[in-house]
């Protein structure tokens, strides 16, 4: 289903996808170009979904050719084959409930690593935050001679030196 309230999703898209050897071939196919925007079409779908992968529509209904053909604006033939495709190359699965990008959560899920690192750099924006805070506050103390509250002391800052 569709992100609402202008949540944003995030999808891992590797900087070597285009050196895939799967894109590759879909690539070098008739159309190629159409249906790796059709393939990416389907992973920006998933992602919006957060179901694992999966492409919903709503919580309980799941895409099918037809919804996919009216939700991409293309002909539903275009899409079965685009699937099709998909299939062949393993790269999108379809079981009893729906198509599913295969191996979604090993691509898009954050590992621990990862988690910590975002974490840490995080932490690390806060600090310097604080160290300028810091800094500042000690420059307006010297400049105001210690006295915090003097407007009048205040103005004579320059700002712009």
């Amino acid at each position: 289903y569709m992100a609402k309230g202008g949540k944003r999703y995030w999808l891992k898209f590797y900087n070597n996808f285009f050196d895939n050897e799967k894109i590759k071939e879909i690539k070098r196919r008739k159309d190629g170009d159409r249906l790796i925007v059709i393939f990416i079409n389907c992973l920006t779908i998933a992602a919006n979904c957060e179901s694992g992968g999966y492409l919903k529509i709503s919580e309980n209904k799941f895409f099918d050719v037809q919804t996919l053909a009216r939700h991409m604006s293309r002909n539903q033939e275009s899409i079965r084959i685009a699937l099709d495709i998909f299939q062949e190359y393993s790269m999108i699965v379809q079981d009893e409930y729906g198509y599913k990008i295969k191996n979604w959560n090993k691509y898009q899920s954050l590992q621990e690593k990862e988690i910590k690192q975002i974490k840490q750099s995080t932490e690390n924006s806060k600090n310097v935050e604080t160290e300028r805070e810091k800094e500042t506050k000690k420059e307006i103390k010297t400049e105001t001679g210690g006295e915090k509250d003097s407007p009048t002391r205040f103005k004579d800052i320059d700002m712009f030196r």
